[in-house]
């Protein structure tokens, strides 16, 4: 018994110790007691990383994939040149593929090469509203009404990135991040005797001139203004593996400084560096297919559920969201780039630019969008629904009120090709000068049809009001659109 009572505290003292020895670091003691995965498991989480950074690749190049989308459809049809500048001459309708597209201007858009080309000068005509951007869409300027030549027309000299030349006077000039570059003009009508009349717009549009800087004027071709209205396009961007194709191709002929170092880093991560080859295992195509699948669905949950912040919310009191969420065009909030909202954008809309989001006094533009009705329910194309606005809308140059699909901006196509009114339609106003507009998948009883928009039914649809010209009314919020409201119940 005294042996036994003698080796009692060793035992106990060893166990003490043993015990003492299994205690870890915390990380060891989360990850694998600190021993490495098995095969298998090591081999999933690579994977799963890889998905991971193939998300995260589809929100960082968004908006270049989104331009991309729009110069290679445009091409397509229209073909490629600095001088080739396809205009909307009858309007752009549903038939156009295009994110959020404006039924109510002439559109003038094409795309610019600067490193095939070099420098390129653009004779912006008179009363433009429209910008150049690089293909991340970042603006180099506005052009028109909020821009260097405050309408009044000009010559835009625009240069390569990292240009080093010799830079005459005499030009609004600006340096691009990006070789290429995205030319959007609109036009603005005029009130004809039945509605719009676009001839004036057109003819403006086509007084666009763009050379090369050292061209002599013989050398200079001639303007290529093909009619883009009524064909079927499509200039949306990839929604299978091109998607990822056609991102390495940008990287490879952009130059390093175009694109930040981390998205860089982001992209390497799935095989996509300058200047080398891009061969992705069948693993890796599994999941880039995934991928590009996945993100946008991510992107409209986070849409569809809305802000945390509200940031988004125009009024207290209405459902009207603002697509930058009061941040700047570059999608600057404070003290952050908000990634997520401008994927948000960029899935439905483009060309994002200091005038749609500074506060300018009768001049710029404001674009209240509505996906709810007043109850705060989605809207949906199998109800009938009202949009009343008040009296004295604030747009000083026009006002407009269209509907999108809600997935990527399109317009719902029905046999109304142009789901859109504007102030030069020959539409009916309330005595007190209010208007009433109409929405659903059949025009309802009463409803004149200059007040009726069709849209698709079963199918949800987004509401944009579009100001050009805000006045002073909408800002301090003295006039406010009300809100969408269903008749149908």
């Amino acid at each position: 018994m005294k042996q036994f009572k003698f080796f009692l505290p060793i035992a106990l003292l060893a166990f003490t110790l043993s015990t003492q020895a299994q205690e870890i670091p915390p990380l060891m003691k989360q990850i694998n007691n600190g021993n490495w995965f098995e095969q298998s498991e090591a081999e999933q989480l690579v994977d799963e990383l890889y998905m991971h950074r193939a998300l995260q690749a589809y929100f960082e190049m968004i908006p270049a994939m989104n331009t991309i989308g729009l110069r290679d459809g445009s091409e397509a049809v229209f073909g490629a040149g600095y001088n080739v500048l396809p205009i909307w001459k009858d309007r752009m309708d549903s038939r156009a593929w295009v994110p959020t597209p404006n039924a109510d201007v002439i559109y003038s858009m094409s795309y610019l090469d600067l490193k095939e080309t070099g420098p390129l000068v653009v004779a912006a005509p008179p009363k433009v509203i429209g910008m150049f951007t690089d293909f991340f869409q970042r603006t180099l300027t506005d052009v028109g009404y909020s821009g260097p030549d405050q309408g009044k027309g000009g010559l835009y000299l625009l240069l390569p990135p990292n240009y080093d030349g010799p830079i005459p006077a005499g030009y609004h000039t600006f340096e691009s991040s990006t070789y290429n570059v995205f030319l959007f003009f609109r036009t603005l009508f005029k009130q004809g005797e039945n509605g719009p009349d676009t001839s004036e717009a057109v003819a403006t549009a086509e007084d666009t001139r763009v050379y090369k800087l050292w061209d002599e004027e013989k050398n200079i071709p001639a303007m290529e203004f093909p009619n883009a209205s009524g064909k079927r396009i499509n200039m949306m961007y990839e929604t299978d593996f091109t998607f990822w194709t056609k991102m390495k191709e940008f990287v490879d002929y952009e130059p390093y400084s175009a694109i930040p170092a981390n998205t860089r880093g982001v992209l390497a991560s799935l095989g996509i560096i300058k200047g080398k080859p891009f061969n992705p295992t069948p693993k890796q195509v599994e999941l880039l297919n995934a991928a590009v699948k996945k993100a946008p669905e991510l992107v409209l949950a986070k849409r569809q559920l809305g802000r945390e912040d509200k940031r988004n919310l125009y009024y207290n009191d209405r459902q009207y969201e603002r697509v930058w969420s009061a941040a700047t065009a570059e999608f600057y909030q404070d003290g952050y780039l908000d990634v997520t909202q401008r994927a948000a954008f960029m899935q439905m809309a483009y060309s994002s630019a200091p005038a749609m989001v500074k506060r300018v006094l009768n001049g710029g533009a404001k674009y209240p969008v509505t996906p709810k009705d007043a109850d705060g329910v989605h809207l949906n194309g199998s109800h009938q629904y009202k949009l009343h606005l008040p009296a004295g809308i604030p747009a000083r140059l026009f006002w407009a009120v269209t509907a999108y699909n809600v997935t990527d901006g399109t317009m719902p196509e029905t046999d109304q090709l142009m789901p859109s009114i504007n102030q030069y339609n020959d539409y009916k106003k309330n005595k007190d000068g209010s208007v009433d507009l109409y929405f659903g998948p059949t025009k309802p009883k009463g409803v004149p049809e200059s007040n009726f928009i069709k849209v698709v039914e079963g199918r949800n649809f987004l509401v944009a009001v579009r100001l050009f010209g805000t006045g002073i009314e909408f800002f301090d919020q003295t006039w406010k659109p009300d809100d969408v409201v269903r008749t149908d119940k």
